[in-house]
């Protein structure tokens, strides 16, 4: 796909064509997918609506679950370690809570307390009479511990290192947005350049070639990711076993992207070809 423009060269070397379409193709990978992370990983909103996927929601009860066996510990409450404490409507809170602080405002975080208070208030709030012994037991444990509860909440929450995770997603938020304007100044200026050497039938073809290797490398390096967790092991890798998990599916979407990318591109570079 990438050879089918040489025989209508004007003024450029294969040479010239090859690392034109190199700097396109990398060019348009980052575009699409800075923006695809910036829109997913770094938006709190499509995260929400992401755990509650069928294939996600085991993956947060049992996370969420993991970390109440640890505040059951921490505060001397007898429980069964081998069976779920809370169910997935209480566990969705806690979650949503967690992913409101970590992706939302502020964007530095220095204090999680009211993250754990927050977090509090839904395991007092969201555990009844329905639920099981042990999580009732955990409640009225929690109860008695009064102002020491939020600091047994975070420390068995591991709130501190969702803080960093917080701060860090910040950051990555601001790079994606530097990244991204420096890119679209440099497809900008490439074109531009190409536009001294090309006919607009030849630049499409040269364009449109690029975008179909950049949707063929967004394919391949997302469905990677993707079955990472299916392969391997990922839970002892902490907060990034967990977000592997959560994104194998979203992963999913990064494939058809680029499989969206490749195809509209496909089209143009056909049509577009010097044999046409």
């Amino acid at each position: 796909m990438a050879n089918g423009a040489r025989n209508g060269l004007h003024r450029m070397s294969e040479e010239q064509s090859s690392q034109y379409k190199k700097a396109l193709s990398f060019i348009i990978f980052l575009i699409v997918s800075l923006t695809m992370i910036t829109a997913t990983f770094l938006n709190p909103f499509f995260m929400k609506g992401q755990i509650r996927n069928s294939s996600n929601e085991a993956v947060v009860v049992r996370q969420v679950n993991k970390h109440f066996d640890t505040l059951a510990e921490i505060i001397g409450a007898n429980k069964n370690g081998s069976a779920n404490l809370l169910t997935t409507k209480q566990t969705q809170p806690i979650a949503d809570h967690i992913i409101d602080y970590t992706l939302g405002t502020p964007w530095f975080k220095f204090n999680n307390m009211n993250l754990a208070k927050q977090i509090l208030h839904d395991i007092e709030l969201n555990i009844d009479q329905d639920s099981s012994s042990d999580a009732q037991l955990v409640q009225h444990k929690l109860k008695e511990q009064a102002n020491n509860a939020p600091f047994d909440v975070k420390d068995a929450f591991n709130l501190n290192t969702i803080t960093l995770g917080g701060n860090i997603a910040f950051i990555l938020l601001i790079v994606n947005v530097i990244i991204l304007v420096m890119a679209f100044i440099s497809l900008h200026s490439l074109i531009s350049d190409m536009k001294l050497l090309l006919n607009s039938k030849m630049l499409t073809h040269e364009v449109t070639a690029s975008g179909m290797w950049a949707g063929f490398w967004l394919m391949l390096s997302a469905g990677i990711l993707a079955i990472i967790p299916v392969i391997f092991d990922v839970e002892g890798l902490a907060v990034l076993g967990y977000v592997l998990e959560i994104g194998s599916s979203i992963f999913l979407d990064f494939v058809i992207a680029g499989v969206i990318l490749y195809i509209l591109s496909a089209i143009p570079w056909e049509i577009s070809s010097p044999n046409n």
